[in-house]
């Protein structure tokens, strides 16, 4: 496989499609990822399966020019899944009726989330002491939601790039300073990587974030319409 190098970069659709996209694309994915959406008992969660792989080929076909529809995707030793015969790292999250696809050269993860109606008490159990503090400091109840969202999805984020969610915890590291300031590069222990996060801006109620070991992430997310 030759080496890539291009800009992170975060692709973005949402799940109102018609019933024969899916259907089509249903029958165009692996077998193992079939298996996969199969598995879901919500057609909701099924939808979302399938338009995250119509994406991914997408996402893709826009950076290489062309591509099979039929992609050959197996899973290292943490299951994090990875492209077997294309050099590009990605990584796939949906939420809602938004699904996104991150593609980078090196190491990447990506979280999409609809602002949750509450945080605070999930912050106080998995967010760092430094984090706790900084949302409990907001009056405002609808922006401390967004603020937690947000940092939800930037630490996912970055535990999705490294791959190892197990051994990294949500607390284990803090992406604010008291003043709410964004890490926007953080090293975590036992990695010699740093990992970088984009934080984009939120839209229709929904947060979104890319984190990935090369340090160069476009800025702006890049919407699709699935067909």
């Amino acid at each position: 496989m030759r080496d890539m190098s291009f800009t992170a970069r975060l692709y973005v659709s949402d799940t109102d499609l018609p019933g024969d996209f899916f259907a089509g694309w249903y029958n165009k994915m692996p077998a193992a990822r079939r298996s996969q959406c199969d598995r879901f008992k919500n057609e909701a969660d099924r939808k979302r399966c399938i338009a995250a792989y119509a994406l991914l080929v997408y996402a893709l076909k826009d950076l290489l020019g062309s591509c099979d529809d039929i992609l050959s995707i197996s899973q290292d030793q943490d299951g994090k899944p990875f492209l077997t015969d294309i050099p590009v790292c990605f990584n796939i999250s949906h939420s809602g009726d938004r699904v996104a696809v991150a593609l980078a050269a090196s190491a990447v993860g990506c979280d999409v989330e609809h602002i949750r109606e509450k945080g605070l008490d999930i912050a106080k159990r998995f967010f760092s002491d430094e984090e706790y503090a900084y949302l409990s400091a907001i009056d405002d109840e609808r922006a401390a939601r967004g603020e937690f969202t947000r940092l939800w999805t930037m630490k996912e984020s970055v535990v999705k790039c490294c791959g190892e969610g197990i051994r990294h915890e949500l607390g284990d590291f803090s992406l604010v300073d008291m003043t709410g300031a964004r890490r926007q590069t953080i090293r975590l222990s036992g990695f010699d990587d740093h990992y970088h996060i984009m934080e984009f801006e939120t839209e229709s109620g929904y947060c979104y974030s890319l984190c990935s070991t090369c340090n160069d992430i476009e800025n702006s997310i890049r919407r699709v319409k699935l067909t």
